[in-house]
């Protein structure tokens, strides 16, 4: 049978669980996702696919558990105590901040689309170098992608459009001849050559 799981059958916790205790890892001792999903007995995709949902997750999470702290107070009649209400609002702020991690990794995603095609404008560059300056990777191996593109461009032979125009033999006039005038025989101006 395809198609999703039950919730009950999920194994999305367990497996949010130990992404989370793999982020943790320092880098140096963080093992290759491709081990941890043989460890946990999953598929490297599968992980990948969690991981690129990361922010939307955990802004969700938040807001969920923000709710719950609302509907509990709401369950019992009463109002939110100082503690319960600092909680929720701090859940919450937690929550608008990763979903705006998850707008400017959506944005990022976006850019890095349009640089594989080569055709970013300069104010998407300017994005780019903000964002790296503040420390996103991603906007950083984005920009050192779009510098190794240019500098292969540079080496390239000059496209058809942009090539100089060739010159055409003594007798021709050249570059385009619907703007050019025809030269005239300066003894004779009658004649024009052929």
């Amino acid at each position: 049978m395809r198609g999703r799981k039950p919730k009950q059958e999920s194994r999305a916790a367990e497996i949010r669980a130990k992404l989370a205790a793999w982020k943790r890892t320092p880098e140096g001792a963080k093992p290759s996702l491709r081990t941890l999903a043989r460890e946990i007995g999953t598929s490297h995709q599968l992980l990948s696919h969690y991981l690129q949902h990361w922010a939307k997750w955990q802004s969700k999470e938040y807001r969920r558990l923000a709710a719950n702290i609302r509907e509990s107070a709401k369950a019992e009649n009463r109002s939110l105590t100082a503690w319960e209400e600092h909680q929720a609002r701090a859940y919450d702020q937690t929550a608008f901040r990763w979903t705006l991690v998850a707008a400017m990794e959506n944005g990022l995603n976006a850019i890095a689309r349009v640089a594989k095609k080569g055709r970013l404008g300069r104010a998407e560059v300017k994005i780019l170098k903000l964002m790296a300056s503040q420390g996103y990777a991603k906007a950083q191996k984005i920009l050192e992608t779009l510098s190794r593109t240019e500098k292969s461009k540079n080496n390239l032979p000059v496209s058809g459009c942009f090539a100089a125009k060739s010159f055409r033999s003594r007798g021709q006039v050249a570059g385009n001849s619907s703007k050019t005038v025809p030269r005239t025989n300066i003894e004779n101006p009658k004649e024009s050559p052929n």
